[in-house]
């Protein structure tokens, strides 16, 4: 069994604070440069093609773009985007410009693609073994960094904030074991696709008053700390059933 190499966890770290920045800063950066959104989704794909490069060198790109996926797998990854999707049922307004909803489709499914590629596929390949088993504190590890990556996403809001944290904290524990099981990112970049995609379209269509609605309430708080719960929980429940727990 391989060593980790202490030095890996500092490099990765830094890097998921790095990438926090850079998307921090895209939308300022896109609009000096004239491109606003444009620009986001620019980074994004070169990040993708980026990895999909080293994967390349690898020759690890076609395993872990590899669609031969246990059936059970592609219902469970949608058990978190369930839970969004009763966070902010709510009612919906259908007229949003054309342009924006092409860009913010196209920016759901690269933000799940590069943040799979980088925080699954880089992550895993730096804290698992030769057999392609994973300690359980490298899982805490990289879903930690995962979460850490998204700090600068919500200063102005810091309940916001730090909601996000913690379900992305979650979300990672959850992704990195759909990685390490099926050896594909087809099914984390489905299980984020599938929650980024509740929660940029409701923030597409949604009123204002909607968005106060949905997350409102006495029971949130508690259906919140249940989803992520069930996250972490079925996160592990995959590695120990498969023993994919080094």
């Amino acid at each position: 069994m391989s060593q980790v190499n202490k030095l890996n966890y500092f490099k990765f770290f830094i890097a998921a604070l790095l990438f926090g920045v850079l998307f921090y800063f895209s939308a300022d950066i896109g609009s000096y440069l004239g491109l606003d959104d444009i620009f986001d989704i620019f980074i994004k794909i070169l990040i993708i093609i980026g990895i999909g490069f080293y994967a390349y060198k690898r020759e690890e790109l076609n395993a872990i773009f590899n669609i031969n996926i246990e059936p059970i797998y592609l219902l469970v990854v949608f058990i978190p985007a369930i839970f969004s999707f009763i966070f902010q049922l709510c009612p919906l307004d259908f007229e949003p410009f054309p342009n924006f909803v092409i860009v913010t489709v196209i920016g759901t499914v690269t933000t799940a693609i590069w943040e799979e590629m980088f925080f699954r596929y880089v992550g895993c390949s730096l804290f698992r073994d030769e057999e392609g088993n994973i300690k359980w504190y490298n899982v805490v590890f990289l879903a930690f960094a995962f979460s850490m990556g998204h700090v600068f996403n919500g200063f102005d809001n810091i309940e916001s904030l730090a909601t996000q944290l913690v379900f992305t904290f979650g979300l990672g524990i959850f992704t990195v074991a759909l990685y390490i099981h099926s050896r594909s990112l087809v099914l984390p970049i489905i299980a984020h696709f599938a929650v980024n995609s509740v929660s940029d379209y409701f923030h597409l269509f949604a009123t204002d008053e909607a968005r106060e609605l949905a997350y409102s309430g006495d029971w949130f708080y508690l259906l919140f700390a249940i989803q992520v719960l069930v996250m972490i929980c079925l996160g592990f429940y995959i590695l120990k059933k498969n023993n994919h727990l080094a």
